[in-house]
């Protein structure tokens, strides 16, 4: 029975050995969020760029509920890259700089004009609540905005890359590295890629349309007035992209088709297997 175990684990590895784990995508960026929302796009780059954050909980988003000033105080907390080793703290972290006014209820678009846009956006409710969909919304409307010559990634330690065809996927001491354009690209340690597949080799021939550099050790910047630009602080050589949009074409949806064929074909090998090895062991 060991040898059984034994064999079928390494027919899952052999099945799956191309999946790359460090890889987040739509499809795994949050448990409630269908690839195919209207809107996942968009919540796969405000998470890689650290304005969108988990619950300290689990890995749902509740789109639905409202924001809290606690949650988005520990969101602002990574942003900003406060002190705190657990949600509390960050949250905590934030309250201290006064990114938020309270842990309590639910935030208001005001205190995400303080907290985020140096009190510079014209706000219609400024008192408002609102949904974490209309957080989204709001924060991706915004994203680009020049507040004083940078902007909301800026801010955070992002500056945006490269876009073009990929030419060709190298790996290098277990970095993933992207050419474009005759040029080399790490990958950083947790990428958010929006493509259909979280395997490098597919992303070959495509285009990219859209990305953002981060430093090499993912760290973003903090200054109590916003005004510290780490990004700006770094060339090139010293960032990986985190996140990387690629084109979606209809070669993309035959290649998530082919991607599931594939799936499909190697459970289907790894029943078969098994099958045969059960039947070699009981004659045996």
């Amino acid at each position: 029975m060991k040898k059984i175990f034994a064999f079928l684990g390494l027919c899952f590895l052999i099945a799956a050995q191309s999946v790359s784990a460090h890889t987040m995508t739509e499809k795994n960026i949050y448990e409630d969020v269908e690839p195919t929302a209207e809107n996942a796009q968009k919540i796969l780059l405000l998470n890689s760029l650290g304005l969108l954050g988990y619950n300290g909980q689990d890995m749902k988003l509740a789109q639905e509920k409202n924001l809290s000033r606690m949650e988005f105080a520990a969101w602002v907390a990574g942003f900003y890259q406060l002190e705190g080793e657990d949600f509390e703290q960050q949250a905590n972290a934030s309250l201290q700089e006064e990114y938020v006014s309270s842990l309590e209820g639910d935030i208001t678009y005001k205190e995400l004009n303080t907290a985020l846009f140096h009190k510079a956006l014209n706000l219609d409710e400024p008192d408002a609540t609102m949904t974490k969909a209309q957080y989204i919304d709001f924060i991706f409307a915004h994203l680009n905005d020049d507040m004083g010559g940078h902007t909301l990634p800026q801010m955070g330690g992002f500056v945006t890359g490269p876009t073009g065809v990929i030419e060709e996927v190298k790996m290098e001491d277990k970095t993933t590295i992207l050419v474009i354009a005759g040029h080399e690209y790490p990958l950083s340690g947790h990428p958010r890629i929006s493509a259909t597949s979280d395997k490098a080799e597919d992303w070959i021939g495509s285009t990219v349309e859209l990305s953002y550099f981060t430093t090499a050790s993912g760290g973003h910047s903090h200054s109590h007035g916003h005004d510290d630009h780490h990004a700006e602080e770094n060339s090139v050589e010293d960032m990986a992209l985190h996140y990387v949009q690629l084109q979606q074409t209809a070669a993309n949806a035959a290649e998530e088709a082919s991607t599931k064929s594939g799936w499909l074909m190697s459970a289907i090998i790894v029943v078969i297997l098994a099958g045969l090895a059960l039947l070699f062991l009981k004659r045996k």
